[in-house]
């Protein structure tokens, strides 16, 4: 049996998902939303996942176009699971009419809260030490279930969501493309290039020795919390600041602030394209 999972992640709560998952049925090879999807096609494969965080009320941008030129076999068993802290918003919807195109479908769809890792808006909460023995469990579970083929209804965007889907997110997808802007680095930097390395959207570029952004950001911030020497700063876009909102009103990164990751996700494990994950012994 072929199973594939493809994931996106920036502070490692997807990956640390997908690889539990992997481990529960039997074994997965993972690739990351960086590999050219006709490169790492799933036509031959027996079980299919998608595992995501939320933003912005749906899937980033960059896992839409990959997922939308991937080749899959429509008659495999096909899983999400969404990694979140609130709003779900449309991201199983995303998928199941992306996969509706392919003649697919999403037979089983979970979505999995966790830290949140937005440290350019806030603090990273709930507490670690309580949510991260949480999250654990329920990834499991969530293995558990896939390895069974279990069916299980995806969640959908709620009725509210829905009528305030344009108002509230339209204007932050709109400037979307100027997040980025926000970044600099100051003197620690030395130049080691980790944060391109570890951008799953590979919008980063090393010239003189600094990281330079490409305009392809969808805020994931791994770039700033796997920088080894916490070099990387954040202030708030100009197209941020006229939005006026208050989210746009509280970005900023302060020095003190906790910058989090999974932490049994390191820099290494978001550089790789590909994983291949056995069967779990426990």
């Amino acid at each position: 049996m072929k199973n594939i999972i493809y994931y996106f992640s920036g502070t490692g709560n997807s990956l640390r998902a997908a690889e539990t998952i992997a481990e529960k049925i039997g074994g997965a090879v993972l690739y990351s939303v960086r590999c050219d999807p006709e490169q790492v096609s799933a036509r031959d494969a027996d079980m299919i996942g998608f595992v995501c965080p939320v933003y912005e009320w749906d899937i980033p941008g960059s896992f839409k176009t990959f997922i939308s030129e991937l080749y899959i076999n429509p008659d495999a068993y096909i899983f999400m699971v969404a990694t979140h802290i609130a709003v779900l918003g449309r991201s199983f919807e995303t998928v199941e009419a992306i996969l509706s195109e392919k003649g697919a479908h999403l037979s089983y769809g979970r979505a999995l809260h966790c830290v949140a890792s937005q440290c350019t808006a806030y603090p990273p909460f709930p507490p670690e030490n309580l949510m991260i023995p949480y999250m654990e469990r329920q990834m499991k579970k969530a293995g558990e279930e896939i390895a069974q083929k279990k069916a299980r209804n995806y969640p959908r965007m709620s009725s509210f969501t829905r009528r305030r889907f344009q108002k509230v997110m339209g204007p932050y997808l709109a400037v979307e493309h100027e997040y980025d802007k926000g970044f600099y680095t100051n003197d620690r930097c030395i130049g080691c290039g980790t944060c391109a390395k570890v951008c799953p959207n590979r919008n980063i570029r090393i010239l003189n020795k600094r990281p330079v952004w490409n305009h392809h950001c969808h805020g994931c911030n791994a770039c700033v919390v796997y920088c080894p020497t916490k070099a990387i700063q954040f202030k708030t876009p100009k197209a941020y600041q006229e939005l006026g909102t208050f989210i746009s009103r509280i970005l900023c990164l302060p020095e003190k602030r906790k910058r989090y990751h999974h932490p049994l996700i390191k820099a290494k494990d978001l550089m790789r394209d590909k994983t291949e994950i056995s069967h779990s012994t426990q």
